[in-house]
């Protein structure tokens, strides 16, 4: 990355995510060996596991069955659009179009665009809470996003064409002739195949959970390409911070383990109804259980700190 006239929050995202002289990418072996670890710490879990009933892992599931069990199977069937969570979905829509936009165009124009582009699109994404939103809570709506676009246009550098900037890309890696799914949509990455950069962009602060998503990210970026990604960064819009780490063959070991270790806490819990082992932690606050759960219930009564 080489730029122009930048203010400091741009130069700093510059000086985290360049890639440094000398840099040399990770051996394709590295890439061949993790594929090697993971069929075989999952092929017994395959064994159980038919072509019509495939296993389907995201980073949401892992996450969120790594974080509390009874939460995860709680949270299967629960989920519902809030202004809170869909403004997100609005601002990544606008980075999106900015990134492709001939001309300038203020943030509020480009927010606009994304709400309307998002309300017309046929998916299970948010498009019908928007159409059903009021006049004074889409301007809400509006707002926050505006807020979040524009701190993400005053914090970051213009992302050049040469960069290959993509936003909102899918990815999916098919094991064991698709008994087994990993899958993923990342926010933005820059650069290409061996030397990409994976970037979560977050509204509000950084949680130590938010390297693991990445890491999920890069495992599969390595086993879709064939060449792992240089490096990972989780930006606060809020801080105008990066919580950068390097693509080590550790850190893909580590995604491994993780994958292998959710894998089978989900088929158990949702194949076998094992049962939820529980775990108190800041997901209790949105938990549909909070009424209901004891652990919980005590656990937020206490008071915590954020890790």
């Amino acid at each position: 990355m080489t730029t122009g006239e930048l203010n400091p929050m741009q130069q700093s995202v510059v000086d985290v995510l360049g890639k440094p002289a000398g840099w040399v990418p990770l051996p394709i072996s590295v890439v061949e060996s993790l594929r090697e670890q993971i069929e075989t710490a999952l092929a017994p879990l395959a064994a159980k596991l038919t072509a019509d009933r495939p296993l389907f892992i995201s980073k949401s599931s892992l996450t969120t069955v790594h974080g509390c069990e009874a939460h995860y199977l709680a949270s299967l069937d629960s989920f519902e659009w809030t202004i809170l969570n869909v403004r997100g979905t609005v601002m990544h829509k606008a980075v999106e179009l900015a990134i492709n936009w001939r001309g300038s165009v203020e943030p509020a124009a480009l927010v606009d665009e994304a709400l309307a582009r998002l309300e017309d699109e046929e998916s299970r994404g948010p498009s019908e809470f928007i159409a059903q939103l009021s006049p004074g809570e889409r301007a809400q709506l509006r707002s926050y996003a505006v807020d979040l676009y524009t701190k993400f246009e005053e914090s970051f550098p213009p992302l050049k064409a040469s960069w290959r900037p993509v936003t909102e890309s899918a990815a999916r890696v098919e094991l064991f002739k698709g008994l087994i799914f990993l899958s993923t949509r990342v926010d933005l990455t820059l650069g290409g195949p061996g030397s990409k950069v994976i970037i979560d962009l977050k509204s509000g602060r950084i949680y130590s959970n938010h390297r693991e998503d990445l890491r999920f990210y890069a495992l599969v970026e390595s086993l879709r390409s064939g060449q792992p990604p240089r490096r990972l960064a989780t930006y606060s819009l809020e801080s105008a911070r990066a919580d950068v780490e390097e693509v080590t063959e550790g850190v893909l070991q580590s995604a491994v383990r993780r994958v292998v270790d959710g894998a089978n806490a989900i088929y158990e819990l949702t194949r076998e109804e094992r049962e939820p082992k529980l775990n108190p932690g800041s997901q209790c606050r949105w938990c549909p259980l909070k009424e209901t759960c004891e652990t919980g219930k005590q656990f937020l009564e206490r008071g915590f700190e954020d890790d």
